[in-house]
């Protein structure tokens, strides 16, 4: 068992402190993580998980069960901090909305996908790839819906909550992230292959989504000054403690097996992905709350990935 965690989360750690130290000795700016970041979003990871779904079996991906513990863990912590903003902390809709996010949004890029290819082998994207699904069609685009609701320029009743759901699903679908894992997902159900000639470039891109991400993260965390509050706390004890239990209930509940139980439970205890705070950052609102939450639940994440990963082994 020590060998086990050792080999998930030693990695992690390694990679995202030489971010750490690039920033900390000049040979990368902070700004230089969000140029890395697209890379992975855009390229790396979208690359990674269709070559994933791929090589795949099929009748893996049929698993609705498997779909619907990811769908109740992440959208259940979802419902809960919005009720928890809305009617404990007293947060408006708009700063309820990003704090629900921040809880409830997993960093499976960054973080996840690196313990699951360790812990469980290929078949591991599979809940990074479902689970991105998620949040790509459902909750982001719930909490956009939701920020605009929010907003003090506009009319509540000059809104029209269907249409911006339609509008961001469709923006959603043509998102990198979204669509070329989509596709691989289809040819897999199709029985169709590539030519080697191709997917061993596409493979060569994908290999590098997950160092290059946890040293993104490293680096974008050099400077920053985490603030312990009532706020942070309560988050980080939703999204790395009370999201992986939910998970698990479910996965119990639902019957799945060993390997699969392993992947969902490791997924809700990734700390807050920072995509997170970029949206905290674009709306202006609960910003330093977003940013201590992520910071201070992702050095938390590397002990409670470790408790979890004792549990469940």
């Amino acid at each position: 068992m020590p060998s086990l965690l050792l080999q998930s989360l030693f990695p992690l750690v390694f990679v995202m402190l030489l971010g750490w130290i690039s920033g900390k000795l000049g040979y990368t700016r902070r700004e230089d993580a969000s140029v890395l970041a697209t890379v992975v979003i855009r390229f790396a990871l979208p690359f990674h998980l269709f070559i994933g779904a791929l090589n795949t079996d099929p009748n893996k991906m049929k698993n609705f069960s498997f779909m619907a513990v990811l769908v109740i863990g992440l959208m259940g912590s979802y419902l809960l901090t919005l009720c928890l903003s809305r009617y404990v902390f007293r947060h408006d809709i708009k700063t309820s909305a990003i704090q629900s996010l921040v809880c409830a949004f997993p960093d499976m890029a960054y973080f996840g996908a690196p313990v699951l290819s360790v812990l469980i082998g290929p078949e591991g994207f599979l809940g990074v790839l479902i689970g991105n699904l998620i949040t790509s069609v459902v909750m982001i685009p719930l909490t956009i819906v939701l920020i605009r609701m929010g907003d003090k320029d506009g009319s509540l009743s000059a809104l029209n909550p269907g249409k911006m759901v339609v509008q961001n699903l469709i923006k959603a679908a043509r998102n990198p992230i979204v669509w070329i894992p989509v596709s691989g997902v289809l040819l897999s159900l199709a029985g169709v292959q590539i030519p080697h000639l191709l997917s061993m470039p596409i493979e060569m891109v994908g290999k590098v989504a997950g160092g290059l991400s946890l040293f993104a993260l490293g680096l974008l965390f050099y400077g920053e000054r985490p603030q312990f509050t009532i706020q942070t706390c309560t988050n980080i004890g939703i999204k790395n403690l009370i999201q992986p239990a939910i998970m698990a209930a479910a996965g119990v509940a639902f019957g799945l097996s060993h390997t699969l139980l392993q992947q969902v439970v490791i997924i809700g205890a990734t700390p807050s992905a920072i995509a997170a705070g970029m949206f905290a950052l674009r709306s202006d609102t609960y910003i330093e709350s977003a940013s201590s939450t992520i910071l201070i639940g992702t050095a938390i994440g590397v002990v409670t990935e470790g408790i979890m990963i004792y549990l469940i082994s």
